[in-house]
Order: C-alpha cells, then structure tokens, then sequence
C-alpha cells in the first residue's frame, strides 16, 4: 500500500540550508500589495501577480538599495473580475501566469446572524475568470510585453480520471487548486497546492502550452503539504509548500529532482529533500518564490506573502544538495 510507505529520512530538514535572511522592499503603487502570491524574476525585472488582483506588475532592481521599483502594470482582465493570479514563470521568451481554475466556499462573518452564516457556509463559488493560464511574450533585455493568450486547463482535469473527483471541491478543503509554476527543460510543470492524496502524493501536470491535452502527470511527495509556488534551478526544482488549508504554517523549502515519486519495483525513487521552514512573521503566509541567482550548490530566492497588513518580501540564501 502506497501510504504505508515509511518516511525517508532525508526529508528531514537540514540545519543552515536556509541563511541570510533579509527583508526586501516593493517600492510603488503595488496592486492588491497584500495578498501577493506569483513572481518570476527575468534579468534585470521582478514580475509579480497577486491572487486578489487581475494585473502583472514590472518591477525594476534598484541597484542603490536591496528593493524592486514599480515600472508599468499589464491587466490580464476587467477590473471587477478577480484574475486570481497564483504562479508566474519564464521560459522560451514569454511570460506564463496562471489562475487557480479552483472553486471556493463562501467564509462566515462573526456580524452576521448563525442562520445567514449557514447558509453561506452551503454556498460554493466557481469563476471562470481563474481558469486561465496565460502566455505572454516578454523581452528580457527592455521588458516589452507583448499580447497576452490563454488556454483553460479545467477542461483536462474534468477529464483526468484521478482529477475528476476533485472538481467542484473548494480549494481549501482539499479540491483543485493551482498554486505553483516553473518552465524547466522546455515543459511547463504546474504544481497543485491541492488535492494531496492518499500517501502524500502531490500532481503536478507536465504539459507543453500548444498542446495542453498531451499532459502527463509526475507527482511529489511533501509530507502532507500541498504547493505553493515552484521554481526551476540549473538541476532540479525549489518547492514552496504549505498547508493545503488555511492552517497558518508551516511552509517549507524543497530541493525535488523533477522526478515521478510514484514507486514500484522497476524504479528507485529518490524523496525530496527538505530545505528548512519559512519564517512568517506576524501570521503571513508564504505564497510565491523566485531564483534570484545560482551559483553551484548556492543559491539567492526571493518569498513574497500574503499579509493582513503590508506588502512583504525577503531574500534568503539556500544551500542546496550534491
């Protein structure tokens, strides 16, 4: 049985992987600053996205200062629809930003009375507007955007045997939900904070943009934590992962191979190696990653949060494995 599987004990984190924390400032009129989930950085520009927003925001490196200036904004749709942008990655020339194609249940409000709190704890929303994953051409040397294009992954996963089930679920109680994105070794990987199943398997869709009904699926074991963000290395994959609820932490860094975790007697998996946690200071929760630079077993990343009260981001130094 799968979830019989004993843990291996190279999942447990490393003393001094994570070094180097420092906090990094976000300078401009950040939209929906608060709730910031997606970013990529590309050369010389920080591209970021908020799940509560519907606009990629430019940023350019301030070289006098450890901070990232607002330079231009490009909405992905009308200002009353929520993009709900989760992960952003580069690759090939283009910019690729996804929504979280997930449902939601409606939260309870201490104001109300308990008869209207129930019946909004039976109403479950779905807007279409998440369901997009978006390529966008982007020119790393001046930060050109080009015209954005779209398909819509919910389509695959209402045709995905072991997906299916978990359509119409709210995403915080264990249901579809679209949290991570890298373009590695020429494939988009899309990373799901939910569902996590039996065992502690992971998804994550292996598909190329043109072809997306083509997929396959690899899947990652995070003991018991769901993605929140991925980020391509020279060598394998940094993993961002969290609760797939709304528990406040904690959330973890990971070095993953990119390989299939699925075992059997014909394969020799090796686990993800767990990094170290996150801090979140002041109840923030982790929610997108990006390289800042590599260097052999060194590398700088950059976490943003969601907050309840400013925009947060901080650089860290990682050490990663042989």
């Amino acid at each position: 049985m799968l979830e019989s599987l004993p843990p291996d004990p190279s999942n447990e984190s490393r003393p001094g992987r994570i070094s180097e924390v420092r906090p990094l400032e976000l300078l401009g009129d950040i939209d929906a600053s608060m709730d910031l989930s997606g970013i990529v950085v590309v050369g010389n520009y920080l591209v970021m996205g908020a799940d509560e927003g519907h606009q990629l925001q430019i940023l350019t490196d301030c070289e006098k200062c450890d901070c990232w200036c607002l330079e231009r904004k490009l909405a992905l749709a009308k200002e009353d629809q929520e993009t709900d942008i989760e992960a952003i990655t580069y690759g090939d020339g283009h910019l690729y930003v996804t929504g979280s194609h997930s449902s939601r249940r409606r939260t309870l409000k201490p104001e109300l009375s308990v008869r209207k709190n129930r019946e909004r704890l039976l109403g479950i929303r779905h807007e279409t507007s998440r369901n997009r994953l978006y390529r966008i051409p982007f020119r790393a040397k001046d930060g050109h955007l080009g015209k954005p294009e779209s398909i819509d992954l919910s389509k695959r996963f209402g045709k995905d045997a072991l997906l299916y089930p978990f359509c119409g679920i709210p995403s915080k109680e264990n249901g579809i939900d679209i949290e991570g994105l890298a373009y590695h070794d020429g494939r988009l990987l899309v990373g799901f904070r939910g569902p996590v199943l039996r065992g502690c398997y992971v998804p994550v869709m292996d598909l190329d943009f043109d072809h997306p009904k083509r997929y396959t699926l690899r899947f990652v074991r995070l003991n018991g934590h769901g993605i929140r963000d991925l980020a391509p290395l020279d060598r394998g994959l940094l993993i961002l992962s969290g609760p797939v609820n709304d528990a406040p932490g904690p959330f973890r860094l990971w070095w993953w191979d990119g390989k299939d975790q699925i075992p059997g007697k014909d394969r020799k998996v090796a686990p993800a190696i767990a990094l170290g946690e996150v801090s979140t200071a002041g109840g923030a929760k982790a929610e997108g990653l990006a390289v800042l630079a590599q260097n052999g077993r060194s590398a700088e990343v950059m976490v943003v949060y969601d907050t309840s009260n400013s925009a947060q981001a901080v650089r860290m130094r990682l050490e990663l494995p042989d």
